[in-house]
């Protein structure tokens, strides 16, 4: 094999990596706003019931207060009665007292309901800190390990770069040019083998003095279909 070709398939090499390494960090925003939206479904869960418990207290005491007005009706009635000197006037008053006071129970039992119903969500609320909680850690971990991942990508990708730059400090300037421009329009592969007079980038047949010139490894060949250069 050609020196050359040796080392741009060193070099290809590196380029492949380097390529690999910038998806590899595009992809960690989506990583990251994926677990950050996780943990934001798990907040929204805690906030909405929160707001239900609000909701709820916030119905106990209109029925509070719907009781404390209805009290203060039945004592001001009684006084009343004890004022009056009219049976008609006493039994109609008696009357309401009573419709009060059935007020009063229904709403009491109305209450009843919404303070076990505080219960159950104050359960819920527990039970959606305790999922938040777990999941916090392990988004936390998971953001730490992509801020790692790109730190270390990063890393790696400028280790390939020097490295590839010294290789290609020993390649002439219009061979590297010329691989360059293969690389960027071949989406990634420059250099392919050649296997049984086909290529193997395109997977076409080359014609037989393509094939004698690669195997005799005298000059840089390319392949007649898609250009990219040839090794034995």
């Amino acid at each position: 094999m050609l020196p050359e070709i040796e080392q741009l398939l060193i070099i290809q090499d590196r380029d492949q990596k380097i390529t690999k390494l910038n998806s590899d960090i595009e992809r960690l925003p989506l990583e990251e706003q994926q677990a950050k939206q996780r943990l934001k479904s798990v907040i929204e869960s805690v906030n909405s019931a929160e707001s239900e418990i609000k909701g709820n207290e916030v119905e106990i005491s209109k029925i509070e207060l719907d009781i404390d007005t209805r009290k203060d009706s039945i004592t001001k009635l009684k006084n009343q009665q004890l004022e009056t000197k009219k049976n008609e006037e006493f039994a109609a008053m008696e009357h309401s007292i009573t419709n009060y006071q059935d007020e009063i129970s229904k709403l009491e039992d109305s209450q009843l309901e919404l303070m076990e119903k505080g219960e159950e969500l104050n359960t819920s609320l527990e039970e959606a800190n305790d999922i938040h909680a777990k999941e916090q850690k392990v988004v936390d971990a998971e953001l730490a390990i992509i801020k790692e991942r790109k730190i270390q990508f990063s890393k790696n990708i400028e280790e390939l770069k020097s490295d590839r730059e010294k290789i290609a400090s020993n390649i002439e300037n219009d061979l590297l040019d010329q691989y360059n421009r293969i690389f960027k329009s071949k989406k990634g592969v420059a250099v392919s083998e050649l296997v049984n007079d086909i290529c193997s980038g395109c997977h076409m047949k080359v014609t037989p003095t393509t094939a004698g010139m690669v195997r005799a490894e005298k000059v840089v060949s390319t392949c007649d279909q898609c250009g990219r250069i040839l090794y034995s």
